[in-house]
Parts: structure tokens; sequence; C-alpha cells
């Protein structure tokens, strides 16, 4: 199966720099979108060459996730030494370090027999090891619970207001049962804040540094606004998404004064169901400021969401 971090926000990883300094041009998002629609095609040649396309759009880098994918379609294709170009890379700049997943995905079986299989393995369980060997394991255990109690309920929301309606028994019943877990994970989590700062991936894993952020987005408005600086500090000193910290800024913007500077916010027509943007400012350059900071092209998001015009 072809690698995916669950991301709430995009906290993008790229090879050779966790949170990088300057994002990816919008026609990289555009190539990657197509070789992944390829890659579920099973069209796998095509596929690989159209991340390689997407790479030289970035002077040859790569979102960490993207290159792991390139490296699936050049197995999937019978093309074993780009596929250790891409996996190598990803385990040497990218320090890549999950071991589990990398053993039994089946994109990549056809080049376990290689002799550079076991090299591979082995790079890969010593970043394992070291940045093991970095982590407050209490906190990372705490914060990834906390993450999973997060997305517990928001995974359910789709599913249950499709089929009972959002003013349904069962979708207020699950809306409560979110806020209440929300109070909890608020209260522990701004705990650890307090107490440590804002964690980066290499003190507790990425899945826990996600888990800071998801909790702060979803908190009122006053926590938000409280805690914007520790991200913004951290994601200064590539601990931290950038474009998370878009995405909290605009989510600020759009309650305190109803715009925002980076798109990532949506208003819903109550009548027609259907989405538009928050007020975005200077909207003619918002594509620059959204590659700045690793998101993709305006239009992506509006397509996603059946938003025609903005």
């Amino acid at each position: 199966m072809k690698y995916k971090l669950y991301l709430i926000g995009l906290a993008l990883l790229f090879s050779g720099d966790i949170f990088a300094q300057t994002g990816p041009p919008p026609a990289y998002f555009q190539l990657v979108k197509k070789a992944d629609t390829l890659f579920q095609k099973k069209e796998y040649q095509q596929s690989a060459s159209t991340y390689s396309a997407a790479f030289n759009t970035f002077n040859g880098r790569a979102i960490l996730n993207d290159r792991y994918n390139a490296a699936c379609a050049w197995a999937r294709s019978g093309k074993a030494d780009s596929a250790f170009f891409h996996l190598f890379k990803v385990a040497n700049a990218g320090k890549y370090a999950d071991d589990q997943h990398l053993a039994i995905d089946s994109d990549l079986a056809s080049i376990h027999k290689d002799s550079r299989w076991a090299d591979l393995m082995t790079i890969v369980r010593n970043n394992k090891t070291a940045l093991e060997a970095q982590y407050n394991l209490p906190v990372k255990k705490q914060l990834e619970d906390i993450f999973a109690s997060d997305q517990y309920y928001r995974r359910k929301a789709d599913s249950i207001q499709n089929r009972f309606g959002f003013k349904s028994p069962q979708m207020q019943s699950l809306l409560d049962s979110m806020k209440t877990q929300d109070k909890i994970n608020l209260q522990k989590t701004t705990a650890i804040l307090d107490k440590y700062g804002w964690l980066g991936p290499d003190k507790v894993g990425n899945i826990a540094n996600l888990a800071l952020f998801a909790v702060i987005v979803h908190a009122d408005l006053p926590t938000m606004e409280k805690y914007f600086p520790l991200l913004k500090d951290a994601a200064d000193k590539n601990a931290a998404s950038k474009g998370n910290l878009a995405l909290l800024q605009d989510k600020i913007e759009s309650a305190r004064y109803h715009y925002q500077t980076y798109g990532t916010q949506l208003d819903k027509d109550e009548k027609t169901n259907k989405f538009s943007f928050v007020p975005i400012k200077d909207k003619e350059h918002v594509n620059e400021r959204r590659a700045a900071v690793g998101l993709p092209p305006i239009e992506a998001y509006a397509k996603q969401w059946g938003i025609t015009s903005y």
C-alpha cells in the first residue's frame, strides 16, 4: 500500500528537512495529484515518471510522503534502481523510521530479494533507534492517545451526518461527546505545553507533535490566540508545520475579523449546503503565500469543496 500519514492541516514532511523553509510551487502539487491518480489506475510507469516531473519543479526535492510513493510506483514498474534511489533518500535524508510499515508494504514486495533491501532496513531501524533515544516517551504516548481521541469522533462525523442529518439526535449526541472529549484533551495538552513548550517531532514523534496542533486548533478563540505565538516560534525553528501555523492563523483571523490570509477557512450556506471561502485578503497573491508554507494551490482546495468562484 502507499504510505500516507493521516494529518489534519497538512503537516508536510520534506526529505532532508522535516519542515521545509519554502514549500513546493503549485505545479508540484498538480503533478503529484496526477501521479497519485495514475497509481490508483495501476499505470505505474506513468505514475513514477510524473512523480519525477513533480520533483523537478522543486529542484529535485520532494515531500517525504511523495518520494516514498514514487518509490512504490517505480517498484511496481519493475525498476528497482529507481525505487531504491528514492527509498535511500527517504531513509538517509528524510530519516524515515517506520520499519514495520516498510517491511509489510506490498508495493515494495518485488524488491525485497534485492541485496540493497537489507541495507535499507538497517538504515531505517537505526533511524528508529536514534529517534526513540531522544523521545520523551511518557509524553509521546500521552499525546498519541490524545490525538487518537481527538480524531475518533471527527472520523465518524461525515458518515453519521450523511445517514441521519446534521440536526438528528445521533449527530447531536456525537457532537456532545466530541465537545466533552475536547475539554479533557485541552486540559491535558495545555498542561504539557505549559510545562515543556511546543515539542517537535524530534522529541515526541510526528503524531504526538501533530496532537498539540489538533487540540489547539479545536479550542476556543482565547486559547488559540494564547498558544499561537508558541506554535509560531516552533514553526520558525522547524519544530512544527508552517502549514499548520497558517491554518491556525486563518482560523483566528476568521473568528476575530472575518478575513483570512491563506484561504484555509470556509463558510457554509445552511440553505444551500454550499461552501465558500471566508474573505481572503490580497487574494491575488494567496497562492504565493500558500506555497511558502507548503500548502497546495487554492484552486485544488476549492475543487475539493465544490467552490467554483472566490
